[in-house]
């Protein structure tokens, strides 16, 4: 039966399109409770606070189950979609019955129509997006009002709204548009972008004396307010009104809609009040700790160095604040960046290096640059490939812009130095166990060193966290706790913590508990972390003992963060059982959880877990948990890429998991992408541990399934580090098929680098090794990258050959996919050389099987041969509408340099279909994307521009 379900305004339920009632406010607040989070499981306990808050009856659970009988009755014939499942709940929610999800899915469509420049499709999309908006969601739930979700489903509604009247800024189309910008600005006085839209929107109505009235108004609130003045794209709009008259409409300046629009709706907003800030400026910084106290002189330091940063403009200011592990580095970076972040109006980014994680590796200046720029709103797809383009757009979109960055945990001065911003607009603190010499010897970098808390600041910090009352009756043991804790902020920390979840226990029973639990560690030494070790063992032994061996296996993933799912599979227990654990360890303040509701160590935290792991867990329980972590990982990224990639050769698993092992689901491709993006940096870190235990067959499976997704997201240094990983674990096994798969995707990313002798060597050695192995997938696979190689040389003829036997060795094999990859690969070749009749009919019929088969990238790369051949054939519209076809079926699955390809090629038919103005769009938008994939081929596009110009010259 089709359900509806609305969030959009007041909560609705229809079945089969007639309306349902619902039973009951307490049903309707569980109902909307399970839709903000459609087909994932809360918990028993979660609900109820849904419910109660923190007030709740004694009858709690009797009446949530009450309230549960009551929403599946509601439910009708529909009622088995609320499932339990060991004390959690979750509603199955199929696509399409959520209205949040169809504006999602509109919003999407709108965004990726203005990074097109398509306004038409812009305003109709958005259009539909707000149409489907009926108001505040569920209001009638006070309680729901501050929750991320639907602050979030706020955010994306101001999203629509600001791409809808842009879209008819662009359009010229200013009939009623001021009206509907006065309201929006008088909802939202500090959002700068519905400002900025309604000073254009007056001028360009020959309205200058309003738009200017707008203006001042807009620079008084900020100043009121903020004490900040308005950002660049106001500033754009005033110059247009003061310098240009009436003028041509502008393009919205980057800094204004880009940053909205580069995130996909699931991923852009964050969970703060519509009317606090302007949705383009980033805020990054983690909360602020809780009970922080003393670190005056600190602090009192920090601000001294920005106020003379201010009087003295020049380089970059940077401050390293240094000090050993656990001793409250970060508290007090986040807790001065909080109190300044007025004074850095255009954002505050925040990264963690993880330079001293004992787990794995340091956050490489490559991926640290790809987070930063991330969070300036730079699309994905417009990340250059190389370490210096990055930190030259860094220090590009960063320049004459105040942003406050904070480095937290960094290795040394090597790891930072590519992340400076180049103008002293902005400040960078960087925190590391490193005192950062290079950085202060060379960069001019300002020390902070960060002791022990004194002993005022050490008391303090617990009277705040315990009370006053119950530090002032015991001031003695208070010292003596003190004194345990070695002043280690952390360390008190996790003391405090216990001390106000037992508020019956006394200081003077504290103090006896850690005096036992000293006694009992057998650790002993002068370093700060022998100091605390009895701290976080007294924590340790507070937990249930299913807690204590899950905290002891978390030690076993590499990080950076772990999810619930994997968690599940780490531990071999149900993911319901598994969050109430974590929840259980978080309290005790053994782990934390991010924004993304990833679970991660401190770097002492999991080096102690470590440790107690290797004490008290025998060497085949921790190597079974290794092998389910391995396993989960394994099996997600396979199920994966065949979604991404349906013609990809299948690896040789067993037929189900390991017991105790439950893969992600991953229902679609665009969930894949998604997951693969989301443990991007984790399967990095999966495969290299492989490699460090031993585990080779398992290393280069993993590298063999991620390929897929590093491939179409153009990440070519990653690609090399892991199938490298990947031979050399092969080579160890003396599997050869394993060797010759890791050799054809060295070659393939060597390729594509444009390091012509490595690709050839190795795409020999593969051909060579499948030769062998009598596989004739494998050796038509690696002629069809030949066949690529020769074509980056400009050999069209010996591409076309290499092609011909990729088809004839795939016509052998009997996979239908791979002989339509090598039919519309001989097509394409075919039509280069002037064989255009019959190119056309190996293109159609790849089209053909790619359309059954649902190969959607292999479907778009048709569609751009077919745009060749209708070029060639003198039917430009026809050739136009394939190239279309094959951009956007690019930009779906996310492949930048192809898309870029097609844009240059749908160019070239412009031009000589007459169309000067479409191709000069079209090769400047091929040149972007290809600048920021750092790639050669961006000359050659460039180098096409003054034709286009030139005619258009002449058509005036």
């Amino acid at each position: 039966m089709e359900a509806r379900f609305g969030l959009l305004g007041e909560l609705t339920l229809h079945l089969a399109g007639e309306p349902r009632k619902i039973p009951g406010p307490k049903a309707g607040l569980l109902l909307a409770a399970l839709l903000l989070r459609p087909n994932e499981l809360l918990t028993a306990e979660q609900l109820a606070t849904t419910l109660w808050g923190e007030r709740r009856p004694r009858t709690a659970a009797a009446s949530l189950h009450n309230h549960l009988a009551r929403l599946r009755s509601a439910l009708g014939p529909e009622r088995d979609r609320l499932r339990a499942a060991r004390g959690a709940y979750a509603l199955e929610v199929r696509p399409g019955e959520l209205d949040t999800e169809r504006f999602g899915a509109l919003l999407r469509r709108a965004q990726d129509a203005y990074r097109a420049g398509e306004w038409g499709t812009v305003e109709r999309e958005s259009s539909g997006a707000r149409a489907l908006w009926r108001g505040r969601p569920l209001l009638e739930f006070p309680s729901l009002q501050e929750s991320p979700e639907v602050s979030h489903l706020v955010e994306l509604h101001l999203q629509a709204a600001e791409l809808h009247c842009e879209a008819r800024l662009q359009q010229g189309r200013y009939d009623g548009l001021a009206t509907e910008l006065l309201a929006l600005t008088a909802e939202f006085p500090l959002h700068e972008t519905f400002h900025r839209q309604l000073m254009l929107a007056l001028h360009r109505s020959n309205r200058q004396g309003e738009a200017l009235s707008v203006f001042h108004r807009l620079r008084r609130t900020l100043a009121e307010e903020l004490g900040v003045d308005p950002g660049s794209g106001v500033q754009e709009a005033l110059q247009e009104i003061l310098g240009e008259g009436r003028g041509r409409p502008k393009a919205a300046p980057e800094s204004s809609l880009e940053d909205s629009v580069s995130a996909s709706p699931e991923v852009a907003a964050r969970p703060m009040p519509a009317t606090a800030r302007p949705l383009n400026v980033p805020a990054q910084l983690p909360p602020a700790d809780y009970g922080f106290c003393g670190r005056q002189a600190e602090l009192r330091r920090l601000e001294g160095i920005r106020q003379d940063a201010c009087q003295r403009p020049g380089t970059v200011t940077v401050i390293a604040l240094s000090g050993t592990g656990g001793v409250g580095k970060t508290a007090l970076a986040v807790q001065w960046a909080h109190g300044v972040r007025g004074h850095f109006p255009d954002g505050q980014l925040y990264l963690n290096l993880r330079g001293f994680c004992p787990s794995g590796p340091e956050v490489t200046p490559m991926d640290a640059l790809r987070h930063l720029l991330d969070g300036l709103g730079v699309p994905h797809a417009r990340i250059p490939a190389t370490r210096d383009a990055r930190t030259a757009l860094l220090r590009t979109l960063t320049d004459g812009r105040r942003f406050l960055i904070l480095l937290d945990n960094a290795r040394n001065a090597e790891q930072v130095r590519p992340l400076l911003p180049g103008t002293s607009s902005s400040l960078v603190l960087v925190t590391s166990r490193d005192q950062l010499v290079g950085l202060v010897a060379v960069g001019g970098a300002h020390p902070v060193p960060l002791d022990l808390l004194s002993v005022e600041d050490a008391r303090g910090l617990l009277t705040t966290r315990i009370g006053e009352d119950r530090a002032r009756a015991e001031p003695a043991e208070l010292d003596e706790i003190i004194e345990l804790t070695a002043r280690l902020p952390l360390a008190l920390a996790v003391v405090a913590a216990r001390a106000a979840v037992r508020p019956t226990l006394t200081m003077a029973e504290l103090v006896g508990r850690l005096k036992i639990a000293r006694g009992l560690d057998a650790f002993t030494g002068h370093d700060v972390f022998s100091n605390v070790r009895a701290v976080l063992s007294w924590s340790y032994e507070t937990l249930t003992p299913e807690a204590a061996r899950l905290f002891r296996l978390l030690a076993v993933h590499p990080g950076p963060g772990i999810t619930a799912a994997a968690a599940a599979s780490l531990s071999g227990r149900d993911q319901p059982q598994v969050i109430e654990l974590l929840d259980e360890i978080t309290q005790a303040h053994l782990i934390v959880q991010d924004a993304d509701g990833r679970y991660a160590f401190h770097d002492l935290l999991r080096a102690y877990a470590t440790e107690i792991g290797g004490l008290v867990d025998s060497r085949a329980t921790r190597s079974a948990a290794l092998g389910r972590q391995m396993a989960h990982y394994l099996y997600t990224a396979e199920r994966g890429a065949r979604l991404m990639d349906p013609q990809l050769v299948p690896l040789e698993l067993p037929p189900s998991a390991p017991r105790l092992v439950r893969p992600d689901r991953l229902p679609g491709m665009a969930e894949a992408r998604e997951w693969f993006t989301a443990e991007h940096a984790v399967l990095l870190s999966i495969i290299g541990q492989a490699a460090a235990e031993g585990l080779d067959r398992i290393c280069w499976q993993l590298a063999y399934v991620i390929k897929t997704y590093l491939c179409w997201c153009e990440h070519w240094s990653d690609w090399r580090v892991t199938q490298t990983s990947a031979l050399h674990a092969a080579q160890r096994m003396g599997d050869l098929a394993a060797q010759a798969h890791a050799h054809r995707s060295l070659g393939h990313a060597y390729s594509r680098s444009g390091r012509d002798d490595e690709a050839q060597a190795h795409l020999a050695s593969a051909l060579d090794l499948f030769a062998v192995l009598g596989d004739p997938v494998g050796q038509g696979d690696t002629e069809l990258d030949i066949a690529a190689w020769h074509e980056r040389r400009g050999s069209a003829e010996e591409a076309l050959r290499h092609n011909e036997l990729a088809l004839e060795f795939f016509r052998v094999s009997g996979q239908r996919g791979a002989e339509a990859k090598a039919l519309n690969n001989v097509g394409y070749f075919l039509t280069l050389l002037g064989d255009h009749a019959r190119a056309l009919a190996m293109c159609e019929q790849a089209c053909r099987v790619f359309e059954e088969l649902g190969d959607r990238r292999s479907l778009a790369l048709t569609w751009d041969s077919l745009g060749l051949v209708h070029h060639g054939t003198g039917d430009h519209e026809q050739a136009i509408a394939c190239y279309r076809h094959a951009i956007e079926g690019h930009r779906e699955v996310g492949s930048r340099y192809s898309e870029a390809e097609s844009l240059d090629h749908l160019g070239d038919t412009q031009l000589v279909a007459g169309e000067p103005h479409a191709a000069h769009e079209s090769w400047r938008r091929a040149v972007e994307l290809l600048e920021a994939l750092d790639h050669d081929d961006a000359d050659i596009v460039r180098a096409k521009l003054p034709a286009a110009i030139e005619r258009i010259c002449r058509s005036v």
